[in-house]
């Protein structure tokens, strides 16, 4: 009776453990932060959603709260726990969480002056913000291979004329393939260039002791 007691503590200690490191900590019920809003002006967010993540320079600070599509453009509200200072050199962007799936918004702040010596001033509104978006890597490999179609296509067809001459034989690298007669040629003329450098090592001492002799003289 004893142990069914302990093991039932552990159980319920291991829960509530479990329970605190997932719920609290993740702050999903009991919110840790407080939010301010942003919103930023984009012309494609490329399957960008609510709730997806914000970073600042690449520190979570907060994430996506709505994407509205108004008069041609998107207009995305984010909600941000980070304060930073935003420069005019600023950069917001959509990009691809992985090569697969998924999408977040990334936030440069800017900097005051550039490398070159350029300097740029602070920027204190936090409303209608200009922001990009990282094409899909699949989406700009299908629109790579549309626009190159054409050049893949008589690549192909080469390789595929490439491939039936030299099956049927025709052209040096056939008739070296298909035809015995070439193939032993070409494999007699490797023969006699291994046999001439087999020579030459061995005649190599006697010309070296003529050539000593002859200096000496």
């Amino acid at each position: 009776m004893k142990q069914e007691i302990a093991v039932g503590i552990i159980v319920i200690i291991a829960l509530t453990v479990l329970g605190y490191f997932t719920i609290i900590m993740s702050g999903e019920i009991f919110e840790t932060h407080t939010y301010y809003p942003m919103t930023v002006v984009f012309k494609d967010v490329e399957g960008l959603s609510a709730d997806d993540k914000v970073r600042v320079n690449g520190v979570l600070s907060g994430y996506v709260d709505t994407v509205e599509l108004i008069d041609n453009n998107v207009i995305v509200t984010l909600r941000l726990y980070n304060h930073f200072t935003l420069y005019e050199n600023y950069e917001i962007m959509v990009r691809n969480e992985t090569a697969l799936a998924g999408k977040y918004v990334s936030i440069n702040p800017g900097a005051p002056m550039d490398e070159n010596g350029k300097q740029y001033a602070v920027i204190t509104t936090r409303d209608n913000l200009i922001g990009t978006s990282v094409p899909d890597p699949f989406t700009m490999l299908s629109r790579l291979i549309a626009d190159n179609r054409g050049n893949v296509n008589a690549t192909v067809k080469n390789l595929r004329d490439i491939t039936d001459k030299i099956n049927s034989g025709k052209g040096t690298l056939g008739k070296i393939i298909n035809e015995d007669t070439v193939h032993g040629q070409a494999t007699d003329l490797i023969k006699q260039l291994q046999d001439t450098i087999e020579d030459t090592r061995e005649q190599a001492p006697i010309t070296s002791f003529l050539r000593a002799a002859l200096t000496a003289f």
